[in-house]
């Protein structure tokens, strides 16, 4: 689910789901700049699971690039807690590490991004596919059922469908249904 700090405040999730993380998605090139108070520069993206433990969460499908230099990745290895206490397991991933819970390295959309729908969707409803197809990678396998209760344009969708995953989308605006179903046949062509 996507929305600002308090988006889960006013919702009775608790009896059917676990909220694991709140990811932040951090978005510094908001054009809105606050006058009497901070601009807000990110979303929320809860993430939940049914049940206490995710059913499926696929880390090397999601590994982002290490940013820490050679050196201080050796350094933190030889470090005691590492190497002697519950952290000995933990070493540096050569083919990257864990996004973490706070997302910079996926932008925005803009007007002019080639994968707008509309303007009329950029600030509230489509997402970027590289971070829906993010979410996706991390949980759900090749073949599974994902539901998207509030597929919009169709994103999560299109995600699905290059992924090799199943989909459910459910949209109450038909103009967003005509986008997604447009969308879907052009990924047909490819």
């Amino acid at each position: 689910m996507f929305g600002k700090h308090d988006c889960i405040d006013y919702i009775d999730y608790r009896q059917h789901l676990t909220l694991k993380a709140r990811i932040v998605w951090y978005q510094p090139s908001r054009l809105a700049q606050g006058r009497i108070n901070y601009t807000n520069n990110y979303d929320i993206i809860c993430y939940f699971t049914k049940g206490r433990k995710a059913s499926t969460f696929n880390l090397d499908d999601i590994r982002v690039p290490q940013l820490v230099e050679l050196e201080h990745r050796l350094r933190c290895e030889k470090v005691p807690s590492v190497t002697n206490g519950v952290f000995g397991k933990t070493k540096f991933n050569d083919d990257g590490k864990n996004p973490g819970d706070v997302w910079g390295d996926i932008k925005q959309l803009t007007y002019k991004s080639k994968e707008l729908v509309s303007r009329d969707v950029l600030n509230t409803i489509q997402k970027p596919l590289k971070l829906i197809e993010r979410l996706v990678k991390a949980s759900s396998n090749i073949g599974d059922l994902v539901l998207d209760p509030f597929c919009g344009v169709g994103t999560t969708l299109v995600a699905c469908k290059s992924l090799e995953r199943n989909f459910i989308g459910f949209e109450q605006n038909p103009d967003f249904v005509a986008a997604a179903k447009r969308r879907l046949r052009q990924l047909e062509k490819v």
